[in-house]
Formats: C-alpha cells, sequence, structure tokens
C-alpha cells in the first residue's frame, strides 16, 4: 500500500477516534444522553484537525525540519503541538459564539485552558507519532547510505589496488560522505553518485590506449567535487584551460592522477588554504598540462609514487622519448609540467 494512502487512512480514522472518544464521554460522563449538536461538532473539530495536522506536515516538509538535529525536533514537538491547540481552540471559540454562546464565558481563563488541554491530548498524540515515524524513516534512511559508502568501498577497493593507483582519494571521500551523511543527505547522496561515476572511470580507463581531454577533464571536476566536500573553503581551484586543447587525447588518467598527487602532497603542507591550478595549454600542436599546488618542494618528493611512476611508463610507453615530464619549485608553489608531443 502506498505510503500516501496509509497517511490518509490514519489521519481519518485518528481522527474518528477522537469524535468517538468526545461523543462516549459526552453522552455517558458529562450529558447523560446522546446529543446531535455535540456529535457535529465534533466531527467539524476532528475536520479541523484533519485540516491543521496536514498543513503543519506540509510545513515541515517545505522547512527540511526533520534534518535538524534532535533537541530542535523534539522542541519544535512541544512548541507546533501548542500553536496547533491554540489554534484550535481559536476555531472552537468562534463556532461557539457563532450559535449564540457568550463570549465572556468561551473566553473565560478556565474554559481557554480547558479546551487549549483538551486538545493538545490529541495534537499531541498526532504529533508523537508523526514525528517518531520521521525520525525513523531518516535513521533508517542514514543506515542505507552508511551501507552502501561501505559496499562501494568493498567492492573497489581490489579494483583500485589491481590498479595500482593510488587509492587514497578513495578513503577519504568516503570518510568526508559518511560524516556529510548525519549533516546533509541531499548533498551526501549527490556525492555518492559523483563516487559511484569516478570510480566506473578509474576502473575503465586502463582499458583504453587514448581518451579526449575534455572527458578527462570532467572526470577530475568531480574528484575536485569530492574533495571540496572534505576540504571546503580550504580548497581553492584556478583552473586555466585553452579550449583548443578539448579534442586532443592523452593516456586516460593522467590529468587525474596528477591532480590526485598535487592534492596529496599540498595538504601535507598546507597553511589554511590549499590551492591547485590547473593549466593547460596547445603549443605548436603539442598538448602542455601544467598542475601546481601551493606548498614547498619536500627532498622525498624527489622520488615520484606510485601513480606518477605510471604515467612516466605510459608516457614512455606510447611515446618513447618524446613526452616531457618535468618536475620543480617556485616560491610557495610545487609544479608538474607535462608535455604530450602531436
Amino acid at each position: 500500500m502506498r505510503r500516501s494512502k496509509i497517511y490518509w487512512l490514519c489521519q481519518v480514522f485518528g481522527w474518528l477516534g477522537m469524535v468517538a472518544i468526545e461523543t462516549i464521554n459526552f453522552t455517558f460522563f458529562i450529558v447523560g444522553k446522546f446529543n446531535l449538536s455535540f456529535f457535529l461538532f465534533f466531527l467539524f473539530s476532528a475536520f479541523m484537525g484533519i485540516v491543521f495536522t496536514h498543513g503543519f506536515k506540509l510545513i515541515l516538509a517545505k522547512l527540511n525540519f526533520f534534518q535538524r538535529n534532535t533537541f530542535t525536533i523534539w522542541s519544535g514537538a512541544l512548541f507546533f503541538t501548542m500553536i496547533m491547540s491554540i489554534l484550535l481552540t481559536t476555531v472552537n471559540i468562534g463556532f461557539y459564539a457563532l450559535l449564540g454562546s457568550p463570549l465572556s464565558q468561551l473566553l473565560s481563563p478556565i474554559n481557554l485552558l480547558g479546551t487549549i488541554m483538551n486538545w493538545m491530548r490529541y495534537v499531541g498524540v498526532w504529533v508523537i507519532i508523526y514525528f517518531m515515524y520521521q525520525v525513523l524513516e531518516i535513521n533508517n534512511e542514514l543506515k542505507q547510505e552508511k551501507l552502501k559508502v561501505e559496499a562501494l568501498a568493498k567492492s573497489t577497493e581490489l579494483e583500485l589496488l589491481r590498479s595500482q593507483l593510488n587509492p587514497h582519494f578513495l578513503f577519504n571521500a568516503l570518510n568526508s560522505i559518511k560524516a556529510l551523511i548525519s549533516i546533509d543527505q541531499e548533498k551526501s547522496r549527490s556525492a555518492i553518485v559523483l563516487l559511484g561515476e569516478l570510480l566506473r572511470f578509474t576502473l575503465n580507463y586502463g582499458q583504453e590506449k587514448e581518451i579526449a581531454i575534455q572527458a578527462e577533464l570532467q572526470e577530475v571536476q568531480k574528484y575536485l567535487e569530492l574533495e571540496q566536500i572534505r576540504f571546503g573553503s580550504k580548497l581553492q581551484i584556478d583552473w586555466r584551460v585553452d579550449e583548443q586543447v578539448h579534442n586532443q587525447v592523452i593516456p586516460p588518467g593522467t590529468i587525474l592522477t596528477l591532480v590526485e598527487n598535487a592534492i596529496k602532497h599540498g595538504q601535507a603542507d598546507a597553511e589554511g588554504l590549499l590551492r591547485i591550478r590547473v593549466k593547460l595549454d596547445l603549443v605548436d600542436a603539442e598538448v602542455h598540462i601544467e598542475i601546481a599546488n601551493s606548498g614547498h618542494w619536500k627532498p622525498d618528493e624527489s622520488h615520484p609514487g606510485v601513480g606518477i611512476r605510471l604515467i612516466q611508463r605510459r608516457l614512455e610507453a606510447l611515446y618513447g622519448g618524446k613526452a616531457i615530464f618535468k618536475q620543480w619549485s617556485e616560491p610557495n608553489w610545487v609544479i608538474v609540467h607535462l608535455i604530450i608531443p602531436k
């Protein structure tokens, strides 16, 4: 059965239950006999209860209220119970006033307090049930999201090791997504999609000899979006890409590995802000790729990591000695420059 149908069945039968309780109470314990006018009034009250609580539900959905912390959620539950009870009491007073009841009696403190407390019984039950349902649903979604992340990590770890690429960015991304799940579910879902697309590229590009730079840059953008989740405003990307290079081809994963390497070494030396510069030009029909990260050259960086060594081997296999790979430092920058021959 659809959730919306279940919701409306619960709404209707729940408020009809209120009508039954109040009718029995008035018939057997207060008036002593069945009174049609009271019964119709209870039906009207039930209708208004449905209208107000459904409107309340729509407001909560628009505010993404259940994405907030636990204290805010349950404080809001108490607040909204009181507000709705006061509003429904106001409707009741208006209804009685139209029937000719004196306002002095309707607005007496005892009558007001009694009516508000009576409404709080029913509205409070509705709020508790609805809030508990939403909280349990969100907790279930969080568990499902975490399971997806863990399954994604398990299913790709061996493949990444097989590709011999440094997998540290994967684990950093997964940790960032796990942290994000409890803060912003929409962003975490988008991040999981990005990571899945990036991993498909990472696992498949080894089967291809070359790839268009434009396609590679799309994957680099996804990778940087994931890293932006981890670093936030502490990561600054400077893109300087000549559109002429878009249709040129390079060994797959070349730019991705260089950027990943720049972030890996740059973050270790970053003092507050980590800056990454991605520059691509077409010079005399040769593709010039320059990836720079803020920081300082370290002696152990003269020995390239696995990813860099794989790039050098692929360049040697594809272009012989024609491809040029250089690495140097400038004040506050470490730069890698790659030239792909035509």
